[in-house]
């Protein structure tokens, strides 16, 4: 495909996203599938979900044809064809219907167990040009690894544009990267996603006309933790990458779930207590969350994700200075809504 018809292709698909979308947000209307404000919520009136359905079936057609014209291994098409629709077809059925968290929990194990399988284990692990053999625990952990980061971007999706935002920004960051290595069909996956996510915020965007819903969040987080371990296994693109580029999520989410272990609190209780809905707590709206993730993106991450490709030498001090930053901010945030709270009080 010439890089001409990769942009026409893109762009087009911009506008089929979001005209698809918005027939979505009318289905979802006619069935009354809504997300429902409670007390942990961000938003403030029933909203139509469902809409990450089209980004979704944009992936899932992208990479069948990709492989159907053997641009692709069958190893990294199957696996992602089955994982991606584990994980699809599970969180449609919950925005539908509300599933037991066991079941969920269970469909995201089966399905990071099947794609890890099927793309051979992870048993190497690259960091600063030395090798770290994990033989069996690598297995283990790559499943922990996909399952967490699934749910983690689920967490994460609490506010208007907000996920969409965050996975634009991995998306085009690593597309670029593939396309500037001619790994072109990984970069047409990555592209068509950004793309159709774009699509997406379009209606996405504050005040929201629809939200991505689970079969949206949850299913991403699973595609960027295989695509992650598949390309650092097959030496595509170091996984230090992918770390240093999710550090905004991956760092909120975590941070928030070791505190919540250490203050003996129900951590696998849903609750509003990450960085970013407190800081609409505070009084930042929707819109300047989103756009302060993406200027978080492009003037910090996204340096720190070159450096670590560029010079692999610096890989594990750029993922050490990422995640330092976010837990900066994350600790900050956190002092001044407690400061806010006693000052209330």
């Amino acid at each position: 495909m010439s890089d001409f018809n990769l942009l026409i292709l893109c762009v087009s698909l911009v506008f089929v996203s979001s005209m698809a979308t918005d027939f979505i947000r009318r289905i979802s209307i006619k069935n009354k599938l809504y997300d429902v404000p409670n007390n942990r919520s961000s938003h403030h009136i029933p909203t139509p979900r469902g809409g990450g359905v089209v980004i979704i079936l944009t992936l899932l057609i992208t990479i069948a044809i990709l492989a159907f014209n053997k641009e692709l291994g069958t190893d990294f098409s199957i696996s992602m064809l089955i994982g991606l629709s584990i994980i699809a077809a599970t969180g449609l059925i919950d925005d539908i219907k509300n599933l037991p968290i066991l079941i969920r929990a269970t469909a995201y194990i089966v399905g990071a167990v099947l794609s890890i399988y099927l793309i051979g284990g992870f048993s190497y692990l690259s960091i600063n040009n030395f090798s770290l053999h994990l033989g069996s625990f690598g297995y283990i952990l790559s499943v922990l690894f996909v399952v967490w980061l699934t749910n983690l971007y689920n967490f994460m999706d609490g506010t208007d544009g907000f996920a969409a935002i965050q996975t634009i920004c991995v998306a085009l960051f690593c597309g670029l990267l593939l396309f500037s290595s001619d790994n072109m069909p990984f970069a047409i996956i990555l592209f068509c996603l950004a793309s159709s996510t774009i699509g997406f915020l379009i209606l996405n965007w504050a005040p929201a006309k629809i939200f991505m819903g689970d079969v949206g969040s949850c299913t991403l987080g699973f595609l960027f933790g295989l695509f992650s371990i598949y390309t650092e296994k097959n030496g595509i693109m170091p996984i230090s990458v992918w770390l240093i580029l999710l550090s905004p999520f991956i760092g909120d989410a975590t941070f928030t779930l070791l505190k919540r272990i250490i203050n003996k609190e129900k951590w696998y209780k849903a609750h509003n207590s990450h960085a970013y809905q407190k800081l609409y707590q505070l009084g930042m709206t929707h819109k300047q969350l989103a756009i302060c993730l993406l200027i978080t993106n492009t003037i910090i991450i996204w340096p720190l994700a070159y450096f670590a490709n560029a010079y692999r030498s610096l890989e594990f001090a750029m993922i050490i200075l990422s995640y330092f930053m976010i837990g900066a901010i994350w600790l900050v945030v956190q002092l001044k809504y407690n400061e806010s709270k006693e000052i209330l009080s």
